[in-house]
């Protein structure tokens, strides 16, 4: 797959230092990314897909308009000194990544929000009007997170669909899932896990409540045009500018297949 656009051919850095960036950017996105864990991936399908064709509507007239998907291109760029990047290649003194993670770190939230609260007119997982949802207790008692989870459970099961299930919570509800049973050595995430045997994630995007979702890439994935990339802009003042950029959308087929937990 061709990545001319990138403009790596015209960094003038050896491929150790390429290497050294796209392992940094790599493992910091993936320190933060839960989307990408809850949800299927279809691509990547290229640095043109500009927009992902919907099923037609259906309606015999005369004049008939596909519907289509926008798939949106994230971008954010990052600074690294030309000095730095010699003393490694000529020395192999250590490179400083952090402004590579810094970057990394800023876009996988960028693409974390795109999938769970959506925009620039897209849907995200916590966006949709539609679709069954279950308002949250505040978990303080021991149980009362199973209780709330059992309730998103039954309403995908009464929708139509019988898991396996996938689901994301904030950091705060998660954590709460770490505490042990008054009777016995079992976490509450323990327990979770034998009714949600498809995951349990963590999503710092989130600031309330989760999703959860019957797995399955026919209900929902993540359709990505180019994946997470970086590329060189050029010379700028003694330093080298870089970009990271992607484009993905979260396609969501059926919003029956996703429970949303509120609060």
């Amino acid at each position: 797959m061709s990545h001319h656009h990138l403009g790596r051919e015209d960094a003038p850095i050896t491929e150790k230092s390429w290497k050294i960036i796209d392992e940094a950017m790599v493992e910091a996105a993936k320190s933060v990314l839960a989307g990408r864990r809850l949800l299927h991936i279809e691509g990547p399908y290229g640095f043109g897909l500009k927009a992902l064709p919907l099923q037609d509507p259906g309606e015999e007239t005369d004049f008939a308009i596909s519907p289509v998907l926008p798939v949106p291109l994230l971008f954010t760029t990052f600074m690294l000194s030309s000095r730095d990047i010699a003393a490694y290649e000529r020395e192999g003194i250590v490179m400083n990544t952090r402004t590579i993670r810094d970057a990394a770190t800023k876009l996988a939230g960028m693409e974390d929000s795109l999938i769970f609260k959506g925009g620039n007119g897209v849907d995200g997982l916590l966006s949709m009007e539609s679709g069954p949802f279950v308002n949250l207790s505040d978990w303080a008692g021991g149980g009362a997170a199973a209780g709330d989870i059992l309730q998103g459970v039954t309403a995908l099961d009464q929708a139509g669909f019988h898991g396996p299930y996938t689901l994301a919570l904030t950091p705060r509800r998660y954590n709460q899932l770490l505490r042990l049973y008054p009777s016995g050595t079992m976490t509450e995430l323990d327990h979770l896990q034998s009714i949600v045997t498809d995951g349990i994630f963590k999503a710092s995007v989130l600031e309330n409540g989760g999703v959860l979702i019957a797995s399955g890439r026919q209900y929902a994935s993540i359709v990505i045009g180019q994946d997470m990339s970086v590329g060189f802009i050029g010379p700028a003042n003694g330093q080298m500018e870089f970009s990271i950029s992607e484009s993905l959308v979260p396609y969501v087929r059926q919003p029956n297949a996703v429970c949303r937990l509120l609060g």
